[in-house]
């Protein structure tokens, strides 16, 4: 991503009037792809803004975090189609060239293809292969997990991506319960036949996936693997690092926690590693 200009090099300033709407200044001439990372209603909004500022300048957005993406269906009556209100605001601006990493499903790329735009879709397997280097050996056996059946199809895509011929990468998938009311988890366990034999010796378990939000659904995820194959090392990797509830009872359960810097959470830890969108960083 490193051809995208990041939306703070592109504005002069950012500001909130009294009344709280978001202002936006625009500095110098604006980039024809802009990267803009959204975490909230302001973020948002600033960027809608910056995009009428500039009209007809930027050719592509690149939103990394795609907001409400998450929201793709009805679950509760009176609820929204989040993401297609976003689609419809985003295509507001004029531009109709947009990219995400890791989006939620393949309900935003329909719901920006109905907005009149295109909604480009970066795998994430060249982050999670820079994250691995750093935290598995060469000589585990490596495995995948994937947390619930909504992550399967994102799981196997990511371990064909990476896997090689002298290394190859194991599936595991897990299963949960969730109530579309309360969202309270229930029913977690491990669905695939593996045993602990067929895992090898000293295996490392990634349980990947794209959105890590409180991370209740990965700690009873590892309650269930360790039930199934015992105190095996454990590794969470998802693309978007929200972590709404902190670090501290995921870095009880995890060898370490990884994430791109799509999401700027703003938690630090000892077992947190962020792999940067742009390769002039290095990850920490």
């Amino acid at each position: 991503m490193n051809d995208f200009t990041l939306f703070d090099d592109a504005v002069r300033s950012v500001w909130r009037y009294p009344g709280g709407e978001v202002g936006v200044r625009a500095l110098g001439q604006a980039p024809a792809r802009l990267l803009a990372r959204v975490q909230c209603s302001d973020d948002l909004m600033a960027l809608v803004m910056y995009l009428g500022a500039v009209p007809g300048a930027v050719q592509e957005v690149c939103i990394p975090y795609l907001p409400y993406a998450r929201q793709d269906r009805v679950a509760v009556a009176g609820d929204p189609i989040a993401v297609d209100v976003l689609a419809r605001l985003l295509a507001s601006t004029g531009v109709r060239r947009f990219a995400t990493l890791d989006a939620h499903s393949q309900a935003s790329d329909a719901a920006f293809a109905a907005a009149g735009c295109t909604l480009t879709n970066v795998a994430p397997s060249p982050f999670l292969a820079r994250h691995l280097a750093d935290v598995v050996r060469r000589d585990q056996p490596l495995w995948f997990v994937a947390p619930d059946k909504g992550a399967a199809t994102r799981t196997a895509a990511v371990a064909a991506a990476l896997t090689r011929t002298d290394r190859p990468i194991g599936l595991v998938q897990c299963a949960k319960v969730r109530d579309p009311v309360t969202g309270k988890l229930r029913g977690f366990e491990v669905a695939s036949t593996a045993t602990a034999a067929e895992l090898g010796r000293d295996p490392a378990l990634v349980i990947v996936d794209d959105i890590c939000d409180g991370g209740g659904t990965f700690l009873g995820v590892a309650e269930a693997l360790r039930a199934r194959f015992g105190p095996v090392a454990l590794h969470l990797f998802t693309t978007h690092g929200i972590h709404s509830k902190g670090l501290d009872e995921l870095a009880s359960v995890f060898a370490t926690i990884g994430a791109t810097d799509s999401f700027r959470s703003g938690h630090t830890h000892e077992r947190l590693r962020i792999v940067p969108l742009q390769n002039q960083e290095q990850p920490r």
